[in-house]
């Protein structure tokens, strides 16, 4: 069977996607300029004015003549859209919805143990003494744990796997769902941080995601607990 070899346009659009995806770039923020992805990606102008050429023409990104280039509509955009307008119109069921991403993390597990991923220690680390700093100061604890469970998902090395997570999440974002936790259930959920972290160094399976169930526990229990008040 014949494998089709990449050119350089192809390869330089897939390093412009990926760019935009591990910088969490939103529509309408501003992206390199011809010149600096010139110089970044050490191509010539020519191949980077063709990859920005397809890459407007998927609706990736926007050039404006004179005024830069900049992230348009995303796929991930236009499918969050779409689900706005599906939770408007129908809602969502909590319960199913926290299956779905403790699915998904399990699935995280696996895939970064079974791949053999190098795992950025110090990063999963760093984020999780911010998550016990916050704990520690009574300040928000949810956008540091988000940046935990999303690091992990990222950390699969698998994009279509991420953009389905982030889907999920827009989901959470638009049903406004918030376990209030107090000090000692906040500080239960950091060492579990921890061990999840420590298992995953240590590719053993069976521990992380034990521990990641326990983890998903205390959203079971208040689900429960609503559906039980209802």
């Amino acid at each position: 069977m014949k494998v089709k070899k990449q050119s350089l346009v192809d390869v330089v659009i897939e390093k412009i996607k990926k760019s935009i995806i591990d910088n969490n770039l939103k529509p309408n923020d501003k992206f390199l300029s011809e010149g600096e992805l010139v110089e970044q990606l050490q191509v010539s102008r020519t191949v980077i004015r063709e990859a920005l050429i397809s890459l407007q023409a998927l609706g990736i990104l926007k050039v404006m003549a004179g005024g830069g280039v900049f992230v348009a509509d995303t796929k991930l955009h236009a499918i969050t859209s779409i689900l706005k307008h599906h939770y408007e119109t129908y809602g969502v069921k909590i319960k199913e919805l926290v299956e779905i991403r403790k699915v998904i993390e399990l699935g995280a597990l696996r895939l970064i143990i079974e791949k053999n991923i190098d795992f950025r220690l110090g990063e999963f680390y760093d984020i999780n003494y911010s998550y016990y700093q916050s704990i520690m100061n009574n300040k928000d604890t949810n956008q540091y744990d988000n940046d935990f469970h999303q690091l992990l998902i990222k950390t699969t090395q698998n994009e279509t796997f991420y953009h389905f997570s982030e889907i999920i999440h827009e989901y959470f974002l638009l049903a406004k769902m918030d376990l209030i936790q107090n000090k000692e259930d906040l500080m239960k959920s950091y060492h579990e941080h921890e061990q999840i972290i420590k298992a995953v160094a240590e590719k053993n399976l069976s521990k992380a995601q034990q521990t990641m169930t326990q983890h998903f526990k205390p959203i079971f229990t208040f689900m429960k607990q609503m559906e039980e008040e209802s």
